[in-house]
């Protein structure tokens, strides 16, 4: 076999072996990724995985003949209209796990509603800053606290009107096609009484998923069931005819889907807590409307990048010149030098003893914290057998050789010391230190 048949080969054999591994990767990774988590951007408009919605936006876009729908992409204050009304009404939708809506925006939807429109709200929750309009009225005296939610494998959906065929519909949550338990939402009995205009319009096992609350000329409708309009939902003949009977609400008219508002569940409760069981609403910053709008945005983000090179060079303009300051030195040794010269030139061996002794004692009371006994008369050290006691207990040095130094010291006062008598007593001192503990 030649060289070129070995290569040819070789190279069929890895590119078989490497089909084979790609075929089976393949294999194994899903095919659908069934995560309904907000990491794998659930319930948006362009995700054709089991839990976006982009069937759901599919089928509004021609829902209305001769009426348009409209992604909310940048800014729902500005991108609702304002034009329209009761005559030629408009809708509201959001679907999502849960909303943020700044207070100009909430503002604007809520004037947006009360001219005529409607608002479809198919969430996990639903912001009080919201609820504080639509529920400000309260049905004996229960304040608002969110939805409520209950762990089950399988629901079933219902409409008051109009009827569903067999009255209700399966709803359930699954990955790869196995059922799985889930959260499901709903809004309490009790927030609803006689006295008040807002109804049920729907249920989730006999608990309230769907709601008209009436605001001015218009209503908004709450959802708590946004997976019944999710890709894997609508794809289900059963599920459609739900849809349907939900969007039957919605009245002829253009159609504008939030896609901005949409945020993690976690991060709707966590912003609704801050207000709960209060019927204050948000204070914002004030640069909330400035930094929402592109131009203003950029003209205050140039002001502030002008106001800090400013102080920059300002500040290093006017900076004094740090002077180089000498090193620090230590002078006590160059005075103890000077003091022992001093008194070694005048051959002053007895004030040398004296000061060698100050001190030895200096440095006992320091480490041992014993005070040696004084003459009150003459002031001279008069130690006694007490103190040369403790103080061979505590530094372990034999007493023979504590009062060995003691009757040198004694010495040089009683007499003129010599040159020889101070050596000896600094040596007796140095021998101490050195078998002190």
């Amino acid at each position: 076999m030649s060289k070129r048949q070995i290569i040819i080969l070789v190279a069929l054999g890895v590119l078989l072996l490497g089909g084979s591994l790609i075929y089976y990767y393949r294999n194994q990774t899903p095919r659908f990724d069934w995560d309904d988590s907000w990491n794998k951007k659930a319930y948006n408009e362009t995700n054709g995985e089991p839990y976006g919605t982009q069937v759901m936006h599919r089928l509004l876009d021609d829902y209305f003949p001769g009426h348009q729908l409209t992604d909310i992409v940048k800014n729902v204050a500005t991108e609702l209209p304002k034009d329209s009304t009761a005559t030629n009404p408009a809708t509201y939708m959001f679907v999502g796990e849960a909303m943020y809506l700044d207070s100009i925006s909430t503002a604007r939807l809520l004037d947006f509603v009360k001219q005529g429109n409607t608002a479809l709200i198919s969430s996990k929750t639903i912001p009080f800053d919201l609820m504080f309009h639509l529920y400000y009225e309260e049905c004996n005296e229960n304040g608002w606290d969110d939805y409520s939610l209950y762990l089950h494998s399988e629901v079933w959906l219902s409409l008051r009107q109009p009827a569903l065929p067999g009255d209700s519909v399966r709803c359930y949550y699954t990955k790869q096609n196995e059922v799985q338990p889930y959260n499901w939402h709903y809004i309490e009995n009790w927030f609803f009484c006689d006295s008040l205009t807002h109804m049920p319009l729907g249920y989730l096992d006999q608990r309230i998923n769907f709601a008209e609350f009436p605001f001015g000329k218009g209503r908004f409708l709450l959802h708590t069931t946004p997976i019944a309009f999710s890709n894997f939902s609508l794809l289900r003949p059963e599920m459609r005819t739900y849809t349907e009977g939900v969007l039957s609400y919605l009245p002829q008219g253009d159609i504008y889907w939030d896609a901005l508002s949409r945020v993690p569940e976690a991060v709707g409760r966590r912003r609704n807590d801050r207000n709960a069981f209060s019927r204050a609403l948000d204070e914002e910053h004030p640069l909330t409307y400035i930094l929402k709008q592109p131009a203003l945005a950029w003209a205050w983000y140039l002001l502030a990048a002008l106001a800090a090179a400013w102080l920059f060079f300002r500040g290093k303009r006017r900076q004094q010149i740090i002077p180089v300051l000498p090193k620090n030195e230590n002078s006590s040794y160059q005075f103890i030098s000077t003091i022992a010269n001093l008194h070694f030139r005048e051959r002053n061996f007895q004030g040398l003893c004296q000061q060698n002794m100050r001190l030895f004692l200096a440095k006992v009371r320091e480490r041992y914290g014993l005070v040696t006994p004084m003459d009150h008369n003459t002031g001279n050290i008069r130690p006694d057998s007490d103190f040369i006691q403790r103080l061979t207990v505590v530094s372990e040095v034999p007493e023979a050789q504590i009062q060995d130094i003691f009757q040198q010291y004694t010495a040089t006062v009683q007499y003129q010391p010599t040159e020889d008598m101070m050596v000896q007593l600094y040596l007796a001192m140095e021998r101490f230190w050195k078998q002190a503990s």
